[in-house]
């Protein structure tokens, strides 16, 4: 035994007694079984590659794989010493082979060539990681900026600027003249951009410049939209690929968008734009498909379109309040919904000043169809006689709208302190209007709509009280200011004109027409019209819709008898008839009696 452990020692195989007894023990036939079963697990775990720092892994591994239940432990402890020895690092990184092999490896493979001409990938072709790779080689896909064609946008969008600039300069110098409107049309051409440039990253048919058309459309004016729809969608054609089938689908969207907010009358209505130009750009995309051959094919590309409808309709939405609140821009849905007869200015007016109500509601019809006339803003002017007023709430039995036959405030005081009363109904309201958020543009109609027109029916009462004393015009004119726009203007004489046809008490055509000449020209005789930009063929066209208005307004209706009466009369008709009836019948048969006695004679 001690001679078998000093064998095993110059081996460095350290064994422990129950491995000694085992050995010793150990015939021919079992020594030679243990051998196999040694050798088959050290070549197991040796043959998968033993590196250095996986050492110990190994040598458990090969440890458990000896345990068996048909052997000793004495046998499994001989058997594990002699793997733990036996077992060794047999993976080992040699650089210089390494190398080498590379090396041999590289010379043996063929160099790819590309001769001039050679086609690399064609267009539409799907591009292989092997083209990637290719065009790597070649340098045609160098992370370098790519000057010529920065400069080449850069270049056209300059052009499409000075285009736009010298539309604006020709045809829209208003928009020049003001910063706000202006800021906000650099704005909205900025957002454009941004948008087009987010939207390429997708579908060129998904680049949203309805939503752009439209805005400008409602903030701004729709000529100033048709002509940004071109530069648009000359922007996009170029901006992806210099494709003329994007330009063409972006140009068909923003038409059709253009188209669907001319008339907006409230903001559901954009969402049903939106669907116009969903439907006008899957159209637009099936033509320039099936003019390249694919038809219906291309459901991807439809697909797109139809969504850029959509997205329009969700971008302007969602943009238009913050814009117009933003830029203090007073839109045609701003203006409709403050047309609603549920605005608590409104239904104050109505509630407590029912006379009054009704009067601004035909100022309105006037002002609008004059409006319409001449080329002004119809909804701004409309809103604004129906809020031109809403100062008469303060002390509404104080104007003849409301009195309803009852008795004037007017005779226990004197004329001046009526003027001041009558007055300060201009004032009351801008204050009212101010104080409900009104825009500027309803609240200077409102301060403007008397501009400083002499109140004469109390400066004439005033004169004739003060018999030989002076009295002053001023103390008894409105405070102003004068109208300072078309809008403006038409509201003073649409008031001015109905207050005095209603007047009359015989309205005739020609009476209603000679009364509506005369408030015109007493208005610009007094020079109220001086700062407003109307012409004397805009007085002439609405001193014509005011007649034709107000006449059909104001004509003359037929007194209808009572409804006793028309009973009294059909009664006493019904009894005259039936003696008639009567009479009729016992005649005819007289007469067949004579006629008949004459025959027998």
């Amino acid at each position: 035994a001690v001679r078998l452990r000093e064998a095993f020692a110059g081996y460095a195989i350290a064994l422990d007694d129950r491995a000694v007894a085992a050995a010793v023990d150990l015939d021919p036939d079992a020594a030679l079984d243990l051998e196999k079963r040694l050798k088959s697990v050290v070549h197991g775990v040796m043959s998968t590659g033993v590196k250095e720092e996986y050492l110990d892994a190994a040598r458990q591994q090969a440890a458990a794989a000896l345990e068996a239940p048909d052997l000793s432990a004495g046998e499994v402890s001989l058997l594990r010493a002699i793997a733990e020895t036996a077992i060794v690092p047999n993976m080992v990184f040699n650089a210089a082979e390494t190398q080498a092999k590379r090396e041999e490896a590289m010379a043996a493979v063929e160099p790819v060539k590309i001769l001039k001409g050679q086609m690399i990938v064609r267009e539409g072709d799907v591009v292989t990681e092997a083209h990637l790779v290719i065009l790597q080689d070649l340098g045609l896909l160098r992370d370098r900026p790519a000057w010529g064609a920065l400069l080449g946008m850069v270049l056209i969008v300059a052009i499409l600027e000075a285009v736009v600039g010298v539309y604006l300069c020709f045809f829209d110098r208003d928009l020049l003249a003001s910063p706000r409107r202006f800021s906000l049309f650099a704005l909205l051409v900025l957002l454009m951009v941004v948008l087009a440039g987010a939207g390429r990253m997708f579908s060129g048919y998904v680049i949203p410049i309805a939503a752009g058309v439209m805005l400008i459309a409602i903030l701004l004016n729709v000529r100033l939209a048709a002509f940004m729809t071109f530069v648009f969608s000359m922007f996009v054609g170029f901006l992806v690929g210099s494709d003329l089938r994007f330009a063409f689908v972006a140009l068909v969207g923003g038409l059709a968008g253009l188209f669907a907010v001319s008339r907006l009358g409230q903001r559901s209505d954009l969402m049903r734009a939106g669907l116009i130009v969903a439907g006008a750009d899957a159209l637009a995309v099936v033509a320039v498909d099936s003019l390249s051959g694919q038809g219906l094919a291309g459901l991807a590309g439809i697909l797109w379109g139809a969504g850029n409808g959509v997205l329009s309709a969700v971008l302007t939405i969602g943009i238009l309040p913050f814009l117009e609140n933003i830029f203090g821009i007073v839109t045609s849905v701003k203006l409709l919904e403050l047309a609603n007869p549920n605005q608590p200015l409104l239904h104050k007016l109505l509630m407590e000043a029912p006379g009054t109500y009704h009067h601004s509601i035909v100022v309105g019809n006037l002002a609008e169809a004059a409006a319409n006339e001449i080329g002004g803003d119809s909804v701004l002017v409309r809103v604004g006689a129906l809020y031109h007023d809403i100062g008469k709430t303060k002390r509404p039995y104080f104007f003849i709208d409301n009195q309803f036959g009852g008795q004037n405030p007017h005779d226990k005081i004197a004329p001046s302190l009526s003027a001041l009363i009558v007055t300060s109904h201009v004032r009351d309201g801008v204050a009212m209007a101010e104080e409900a958020g009104l825009p500027q543009e309803v609240i200077d109609l409102i301060s403007q709509h008397h501009g400083t027109s002499l109140v004469s029916y109390f400066y004439g009462r005033a004169a004739e009280a003060a018999a030989d004393e002076e009295v002053s015009e001023e103390d008894f004119r409105y405070e102003g200011p004068r109208p300072q726009t078309r809008e403006a203007a038409i509201l003073m004489l649409a008031d001015a004109c109905e207050a005095a046809v209603r007047s009359l008490t015989r309205p005739t055509q020609g009476r209603i027409e000679g009364t509506v000449r005369k408030v015109i020209r007493e208005r610009l005789e007094d020079k109220q019209l001086e700062q407003s930009p109307l012409t004397f063929r805009d007085l002439d066209r609405i001193a014509e819709v005011f007649t034709r208005v107000l006449a059909g307004t104001f004509h003359h209706r037929v007194e209808y008898p009572e409804v006793r009466e028309l009973k009294g009369r059909n009664g006493r008709t019904g009894r005259n008839g039936q003696n008639a009836k009567n009479h009729s019948r016992n005649g005819g048969r007289a007469g067949r009696k004579d006629g008949t006695g004459s025959s027998g004679t």
